[in-house]
């Protein structure tokens, strides 16, 4: 390492290091000295009229420093500065530098305090880099998090949207169809069991949206248990006759995100049944032909209706957020309907979590 003294030399315009000297003014990085006791430059890189526009001979006092620092940082930076050069600590400081033109341009300035065998500040030397190019880079990273900050936040709206119609939105239309089919009041049991089901499906909306917290079930008929229990109820009370098909095992489970899609599925697909189709018998397919190949059928007999025409109205909503969801997680949806019959199947590719 080079000592003090050498260092220092190198700094002053009279050196007769010319080596080292000229090594100094030709990098990017400006060199300057400030006596701390005149608060005057001793030194300035002839870089720093490149930089900024200003001569080297404008560079008299910390003052004219302190005035080309862009107003909005000014005296943070001088206040910061002052206060750890009289502490005697060796520091940096970013702003933004007004140049010759008007303009300003981002610095950073290395600065190394020199003492005294007493510990008083003598002088300060350092050096000067434009980063003008890194903060713009900064900049640009910043938009784009917070783009995609924008965006994660309309997914999770879509998401909670998709999830109150094909949850909640069902079990209202569970309750509108008892209360309808039913003869005379509702007994009071009957409308606490219906306000608990609006609460489990508010909390299975909010879990839905937070997949670490959901745990995949053991195995199809685990999954499909409490779907079957609550439609099951619902069809009889109608007068639907309900066949659910379904293997007993996993061959390859879904993960929390395709478990969370295909409840959601099957959950708007037979509220769908309810509300349009009229059937009198809804089967339910829950297959795996394939180790990483899951596929669920609905069919019904009902009235049927003319699947591109609803969809090109825009009435379909609901097809919509199906066809959305199952391909969130890798799926493709397909319905095909005349009278007499209607077929739902999803097709989802599984991936292992």
């Amino acid at each position: 390492m080079l000592d003090t003294q050498p260092r220092l030399r190198t700094l002053e315009p009279d050196t007769d290091n010319g080596l080292y000297q000229t090594l100094l003014e030709s990098t990017l990085a400006i060199p300057f000295r400030i006596d701390w006791a005149s608060k005057k430059y001793t030194y300035v890189g002839p870089q720093i009229e490149a930089l900024l526009g200003w001569s080297q001979d404008s560079w008299q006092t910390v003052n004219d420093w302190a005035e080309r620092i862009h107003p909005d940082e000014r005296d943070t930076t001088v206040n910061r500065c002052v206060g750890l050069c009289l502490a005697g600590v060796d520091h940096e400081a970013e702003y933004r530098a007004l140049t010759s033109d008007g303009s300003f341009v981002w610095v950073r300035e290395v600065v190394h305090v020199l003492c005294d065998a007493q510990g008083e500040t003598t002088g300060l030397i350092g050096f000067t880099f434009d980063i003008t190019e890194q903060k713009k880079a900064e900049q640009l990273k910043a938009e784009l998090d917070a783009q995609k900050l924008s965006n994660a936040r309309l997914q999770e709206r879509l998401a909670l949207t998709h999830d109150l119609h094909d949850g909640l939105g069902g079990s209202l239309v569970h309750m509108i169809a008892a209360v309808e089919q039913g003869d005379g009041g509702l007994a009071r049991p009957q409308v606490l069991s219906m306000l608990k089901l609006i609460r489990d499906d508010l909390r299975q909306t909010i879990d839905s949206n937070s997949s670490a917290q959901v745990r995949v079930p053991a195995s199809p008929q685990e999954w499909l248990a409490p779907l079957r229990h609550r439609f099951t109820n619902l069809f009889d009370a109608l007068d639907i006759r309900c066949d659910w098909q379904f293997a007993p095992t996993w061959r390859t489970p879904p993960d929390a995100l395709q478990y969370l899609a295909m409840t959601r599925l099957v959950e708007e697909a037979l509220t769908n049944v309810i509300k349009h189709s009229q059937a009198r018998h809804v089967r339910l397919s829950f297959l795996q032909p394939e180790a990483d190949d899951l596929v669920l059928e609905i069919e019904d007999d009902g009235v049927g209706f003319d699947v591109a025409a609803v969809d090109a109205s825009g009435l379909g909503i609901g097809m919509r957020s199906m066809a959305v969801r199952i391909a969130r997680v890798g799926g493709v949806l397909g319905i095909d309907s005349e009278p007499g019959r209607t077929l739902l199947t999803a097709r989802l590719a599984l991936r292992q979590s």
